[in-house]
């Protein structure tokens, strides 16, 4: 258990303590405060997995629980803006349904094989179109209707792309013997 209670989990738990704090400034319209939490956010989750790495702290536990926060943050984020901000709910559910398929892929990947997925590039690159379609948002980019539209068919090419990415990576794994 003492491997678990390291620094880069309770970086990972920090985003979970951050988030209802970003909803509440979301909700009460200081967007600037918001972002600020959000940045710090994105910062810890990408100094959770490069301290892990530096300092031999890597473990299955933290593998997991970086990725169900992330799930949760982005969905819960994503849910709030099409309350409030009017991002189309087609692609928050697409995401939505993409990360609770991904999570009940990895959870048999674990199950059948003991195996903990990291994420791979493709997965990176879509995370960072998901925050800067959360950041077009959350500023309220309506006047641009040209960054909002090349922004959404970005992501939903990623969403797809990075689906069908997990869904061969799963398959294999579990055909192999």
């Amino acid at each position: 258990m003492g491997k678990a209670l390291n620094l880069p989990n309770f970086l990972s738990i920090s985003r979970l303590v951050l988030l209802p704090l970003i909803l509440f400034f979301i909700a009460t319209k200081q967007t600037i405060i918001a972002l600020v939490f959000m940045i710090i956010s994105w910062i810890t989750d990408a100094l959770d997995g490069y301290i892990a790495r530096k300092t031999n702290q890597v473990t299955n536990i933290g593998k997991v629980l970086d990725h169900f926060v992330d799930k949760i943050w982005v969905g819960t984020i994503l849910i709030f803006l099409v309350i409030i901000r009017d991002l189309p709910y087609w692609i928050a559910g697409a995401v939505i349904l993409r990360d609770i398929l991904i999570v009940i892929g990895s959870t048999l990947a674990i199950q059948k094989r003991c195996i903990v997925y990291s994420s791979n590039i493709l997965g990176k690159v879509a995370g960072f179109f998901f925050a800067v379609l959360m950041v077009t948002y959350l500023l309220d980019f309506s006047h641009s209707h040209l960054i909002r539209n090349v922004l959404l068919i970005t992501v939903t090419i990623l969403i797809v792309t990075t689906f069908i990415k997990y869904l061969y990576v799963f398959i294999r794994t579990i055909k192999t013997n």
